[in-house]
């Protein structure tokens, strides 16, 4: 059983999403409990005739939502509870000990930005890693954090790698059609991103440093895809920076092995990341990346080899480098090919499920 927040789209979400519809479960398909929404991808996996229950939840630490999980478990005979995030993992934890004491798995798969202790933590989360029997992350940066900042006991800490289906990222589609649909100029040079449009992306970096690219490049276009409560900002700026005409929000896309074909480069300019899955999907898509150096970034990408690290705020270093791909063709494809072969061998589902099944059992 599956606890998260929401299935809202996001990176956890989509792998959560997948790992209930791995095909090693088949005949006994995990349940996802959303303590406060269904999401997008609730709704998906309920309209595909998966089990997902939603509360809400109450604000203040809402000790309903532990008998709730509780009585879950106990009427689906739930043997092994995941956890998804830090609020899932509090009240989860309590639950599978009051039905049983069920096995649990965490899965930190983010940090806030700034990073910083909390004194609640420190006390409560000693105590709470001992009804957990495993501790994951997402990624070795992620890891130090839940050590340094959330008082986990480091050595219990287990990274595992978030992984994609990779043979979904090359579809068979009329990229030509797929761009007219997008009022896209077929001969123009596209860069862009898949993420949640919220504060931790740093999407205020990338329209920075595209107005410098385009000083280069006047035929380029920005695809943004995702959504969230900063769209609406991030057009107003677009437009101040006098950049909005070639600048496409193309809002929450199901359809991005087919968006990611059309890439030159795709970018990441977040101020702190786990694991990226659209960085992963990119990559395994055959398009180079430029992403700033932050968070698990650097564990994905290879610098110089299957993308570029850049500096976090730093517009004319993203520029430069997303400038050298689109001067440099030739470049830009050796890039895509590591990238592809990178996330084939390093970061498949298959690598990510064996393990977490290893736990499960």
């Amino acid at each position: 059983m599956h606890v998260v927040i929401s299935m809202v789209v996001g990176g956890a979400e989509r792998l959560v999403y997948d790992m209930v519809r791995y095909p090693e479960f088949a005949d006994n398909p995990p349940i996802v409990c959303c303590m406060d929404s269904l999401g997008d991808l609730g709704q998906k996996l309920q309209a595909e005739g998966y089990k997902v229950y939603c509360k809400g939840r109450k604000q203040g630490f809402d000790f309903e939502m532990i008998a709730w999980l509780r009585a879950i478990i106990k009427v689906e005979q739930v043997e092994v509870v995941h956890a998804h995030q830090y609020s899932p993992l509090v009240y989860a934890t309590p639950a599978a000990f009051l039905a049983g004491r069920k096995k649990v798995v965490y899965t930190e798969h983010g940090r806030f930005y700034p990073d910083r202790k909390s004194w609640k933590r420190t006390l409560i989360n000693p105590l709470l890693a001992l009804g957990v029997d495993h501790l994951v992350s997402i990624s070795a940066a992620t890891a130090e954090a839940m050590a340094t900042y959330d008082n986990f006991p480091r050595k219990r800490i287990q990274v595992i790698h978030n992984g994609i289906n990779c043979t979904a990222m090359n579809p068979d589609f009329d990229i030509v059609a797929k761009k007219r649909d997008l009022a896209l100029d077929d001969k123009s040079h596209i860069i862009g991103t898949a993420a949640r449009l919220n504060s931790i992306k740093n999407i205020p970096m990338m329209l920075r440093g595209f107005k410098l690219v385009l000083q280069f490049h006047p035929d380029c276009c920005l695809v943004i895809a995702g959504q969230g409560e900063e769209e609406e900002q991030l057009k107003i700026m677009a437009f101040d920076l006098g950049i909005a005409e070639k600048v496409k929000f193309i809002g929450l896309r199901f359809d991005l092995p087919e968006i990611y074909q059309m890439f030159d480069v795709f970018l990441l300019t977040s101020f702190s990341e786990g694991i990226s899955v659209t960085l992963l999907e990119s990559m395994a898509s055959r398009v180079p990346s430029v992403v700033t150096d932050v968070g698990g970034n650097g564990e994905v990408t290879q610098d110089g080899i299957t993308g570029y690290l850049v500096t976090c705020d730093n517009d004319d270093h993203l520029a430069q480098r997303i400038n050298e791909l689109l001067h440099n063709p030739a470049l830009a494809k050796k890039m895509g090919a590591a990238a592809q072969k990178r996330v084939n061998e390093t970061f498949s589902v298959v690598n990510m499920m064996n393990n977490y099944m290893q736990m499960y059992r």
